[in-house]
């Protein structure tokens, strides 16, 4: 059984890999420029640890002031008494945030401990950015969206980069024994990019992500984010006049560009319904990228929605990436 909605067929879908002719020349250049004024900042970050009902692990709120400023809530979810242990920094969807301790209680039954921070001007978190254009569409798409050196994603990647160099600095509440990054839609987009600009992640789960192969996704997506930028030229330039400027600005923060620099173990998801962030897009990505061993799973009826039958399989994904046995995941 496999059911498409406005896509490829199965067949086409697995072997779907684009040429990256997007990707702007000096794609590597820039983000390495970027990791390296990171790596000359120190974060700083205040940790408060809460009483929580759950003995079996410790939580703190955070505070991770970010490379321009801008406030950035966090949680920290952690096996109680452990100082070493296996770290997995989860990223959230559009329009979410860090979530509840409760969110992570089966990645600390694997022994695991979780960083989740807001993504800037999501949750409870401010942006602290200045952006030089306006539009009429509502959403977080379109901040910037003329300068790719401050465009909101761009700025969001800084942030990533240095929440990940903080998670693995002295300063960090847990010493990392192994280290990887998750999330879906938006997260699962953030994944991707942490992946690819991350300095020694162990492995990747990315489910149904954003930010993916947006020559694409501008043309079939019917909901969600990307139809912000559909709707920004209707309502805003209706005859393209800044489409190449936006074009230029994407290229910069698409994930699909990082994939093919991405090694470890891998694990993604799609919904074969899902017009949101169209599977075509997805595929794009899980072809280009350079692991090895990778796996994605594929759900016939599921658009983009939350799937219980997923969250087995990263489970047992993760499991085996800590060298966990079976009964870790009763």
């Amino acid at each position: 059984m496999g059911r498409n909605v406005g896509d490829f067929p199965l067949e086409q879908l697995r072997e779907y890999k684009p040429e990256l002719t997007g990707r702007p020349a000096d794609f590597q250049a820039f983000w390495a420029g970027e990791k390296d004024k990171m790596k000359s900042l120190r974060a700083n970050v205040k940790a408060r640890r809460r009483e929580y009902p759950v003995p079996s692990v410790e939580v703190s709120d955070l505070l991770f002031e970010s490379w321009d400023g801008t406030p950035l809530n966090g949680i920290f979810v952690k096996p109680a008494g452990v100082e070493e242990c296996p770290v997995i920094v989860c990223f959230h969807g559009y329009t979410g945030s860090c979530g509840l301790a409760a969110d992570y209680l089966k990645w600390t039954a694997l022994g695991a401990a979780v960083y989740s921070f807001d993504v800037r001007g999501q949750g409870s978190s401010p942006d602290y950015a200045r952006y030089r254009n306006g539009s009429r569409i509502t959403g977080w798409m379109l901040n910037g969206i003329l300068d790719h050196e401050n465009y909101y994603y761009t700025n969001a990647y800084r942030d990533a980069i240095l929440q990940l160099q903080w998670t693995r600095s002295q300063e960090a509440l847990v010493t990392p024994s192994s280290f990887g990054v998750m999330g879906s839609s938006q997260g699962g987009g953030l994944a991707l990019a942490a992946a690819g600009l991350g300095d020694g992640v162990d492995y990747m789960l990315s489910d149904w992500p954003f930010m993916i192969h947006f020559e694409r996704a501008l043309d079939i997506a019917l909901q969600g984010p990307y139809m912000e930028v559909v709707n920004y030229f209707k309502w805003n330039d209706p005859q393209g006049a800044a489409a190449d400027e936006v074009k230029k600005t994407l290229s910069y923060i698409d994930s699909l560009h990082f994939c093919d620099s991405i090694t470890c173990p891998a694990l993604m998801a799609v919904g074969l319904e899902d017009n949101v962030t169209p599977p075509s897009t997805v595929f794009a990505a899980f072809n280009h990228l350079g692991s090895v061993e990778k796996e994605i799973e594929v759900y016939p009826q599921f658009t983009h929605e939350m799937n219980g039958f997923h969250e087995e399989k990263r489970l047992a994904f993760t499991a085996k990436q800590l060298n966990k046995t079976g009964r870790d995941l009763t």
